[in-house]
């Protein structure tokens, strides 16, 4: 399963184009939040309800079903512990922070993509590519060229 993964986009809507146009056979394209833009207009990223998008009806979290196993998306970094078990979650993606991360804590994946627009670390216009299979999660990061 191969899963385009982006997140505070921040009305940049020319950089999901130019990522659809990119890479247009993915199985998944996700939007972990703070796109400030409607479903219809970033699709066919689906995205959660980041904290600048109360305007849009976005749901607060995901739950996706993966070869490897749930992945939980939501904006905020923080999932509590009860949400992870409860849903035998084992990849978490988020956005908000805008510094991109690929860690594994007590066997789950945390993974943020970085930010699109305002980039709060040294990669600007990131985003990420997920390659699941049931038994791995393998990240590849890259930025806009």
């Amino acid at each position: 399963m191969k899963v385009l993964v982006v997140s505070d986009s921040h009305g940049n809507g020319e950089a999901l184009h130019q990522l659809i146009k990119k890479y247009p056979k993915m199985d998944l394209y996700l939007h972990a939040g703070d796109s400030e833009q409607d479903e219809f207009s970033i699709r066919p990223f689906i995205s959660v309800r980041g904290n600048c998008d109360r305007y849009y009806g976005f749901n607060h979290y995901l739950l996706i079903p993966t070869p490897y196993g749930n992945m939980y998306v939501q904006h905020t970094p923080n999932v509590s512990k009860n949400v992870i078990k409860d849903n035998r979650v084992k990849i978490v993606i988020h956005g908000h922070t805008h510094f991109r991360r690929n860690e594994i804590i007590t066997q789950v994946h945390y993974i943020n993509p970085g930010a699109i627009s305002y980039a709060r670390d040294k990669y600007s216009g990131s985003y990420a590519i997920l390659t699941i299979d049931t038994h791995s999660v393998e990240v590849e990061f890259y930025t806009l060229e």
